[in-house]
């Protein structure tokens, strides 16, 4: 086999038996050489697993005249942490946007929920990183990674993924399970005082119509770590609702997509507050959303495409959530909220894609 030219892809697959490598991880930086080595970080490994990998490229075979796939001739191995020491959980996963954490993190269980949750410190004393996850078939997966801020009494952004084959579902429930989120310890509203009667509900970030493969991942949502005061007529029943049903329609079933979503709120201008016990909680004053699909082809992703929306937090009664005046650029966001979205995400893919207002057709 003559394969003189540069991989157009590295990855490696891995898992918890030699004889089945079902994972996979692929390389996010550029290939410029046909020798060389390279390297992926895993992350939501089992604690003190023993782990089995093998690598794999795509190369130019110039015999055949095509792309073929190779493997290492060997399998390598590793071992994890033993429980208890927590290095960066989910952080690494695509959706999940730039943050500076400090520390070693912290992780949990709040069995009621099957909910096993990592949290973080950062370099904001009031805010904390917390991704929470649930069992889908017999998965352990991520559902959604809050950025909870205590002085704000909400998350600035909830970061998720969707994919209708491991959180697509029928389940729902006419109860109310609101409660508080057991991996943070303050700062949490538990509930707003009479705020329907002044026009405001609790605005999910991670719908509960994004999880209903069953009744864990449908509740997780419905912890005070996931919601912020929205209007709700004319808004969070109205455009906003539409532009989440949009969404959950272009949740992919194909195993080579995935669809990445960030949510979260604005403070612009004079913040009004709402009374939840003895706090006060800040009314945002917009609330965004920010989509992006990505491809992948042997463990490497191929294409991205993203478009973005942003509503101030009012009635928009008559309007509808995909006009000229909400559909802007994930870059345009990123300017206003401070935070690079995306992160992980390769770099040639990423700033194409947030760069897009209509790539996706919601």
């Amino acid at each position: 086999m003559n394969t003189a030219y540069a991989p157009q892809a590295a990855w490696f697959a891995y898992g918890t038996s030699s004889n089945s490598l079902t994972s996979t991880v692929p390389y996010g930086g550029s290939i410029t050489s046909a020798s060389g080595s390279f390297s992926a970080a895993v992350t939501g490994l089992r604690a003190n697993t023993t782990y089995y990998y093998k690598a794999y490229m795509t190369v130019w075979d110039a015999d055949s005249g095509k792309y073929v796939d190779i493997e290492s001739s060997s399998i390598g191995t590793f071992t994890t942490l033993t429980e208890g020491t927590v290095t960066q959980g989910y952080l690494g996963c695509y959706e999940i946007p730039s943050v500076s954490i400090s520390g070693t993190g912290t992780k949990g269980t709040y069995s009621d929920r099957d909910d096993i949750w990592y949290r973080y410190n950062t370099s904001s004393s009031s805010r904390k990183v917390v991704t929470h996850t649930v069992t889908s078939g017999n998965t352990r997966v991520r559902n959604y990674t809050t950025y909870f801020d205590a002085d704000k009494h909400a998350p600035l952004w909830v970061a998720f993924p969707m994919h209708a084959n491991v959180y697509g579902g029928s389940y729902t429930s006419s109860s109310d399970p609101w409660m508080s989120d057991q991996a943070i310890t303050d700062g949490q509203q538990t509930g707003l005082d009479n705020a329907i009667t002044v026009g405001y509900s609790r605005g999910h970030f991670t719908a509960a119509s994004y999880r209903k493969v069953n009744q864990n991942a449908y509740y997780q949502t419905y912890y005070y770590t996931n919601q912020a005061p929205q209007w709700q007529n004319g808004f969070n029943s109205g455009v906003w609702s539409s532009m989440e049903q949009k969404i959950l329609a272009a949740s992919p079933s194909s195993a080579s997509d995935s669809l990445y979503v960030v949510v979260g709120v604005l403070y612009e201008g004079t913040t009004q507050t709402l009374p939840s016990g003895s706090i006060y909680v800040p009314i945002p004053s917009h609330f965004y959303c920010c989509v992006m699909k990505c491809s992948f082809s042997s463990g490497a992703m191929t294409t991205a495409s993203g478009e973005a929306f942003i509503y101030t937090n009012e009635s928009h009664t008559g309007e509808t959530y995909n006009s000229s005046d909400f559909v802007t650029t994930i870059d345009a966001i990123e300017q206003r909220a401070g935070f690079d979205f995306f992160a992980n995400v390769p770099t040639s893919l990423q700033t194409k894609a947030e760069n897009g207002t209509s790539a996706l057709s919601l």
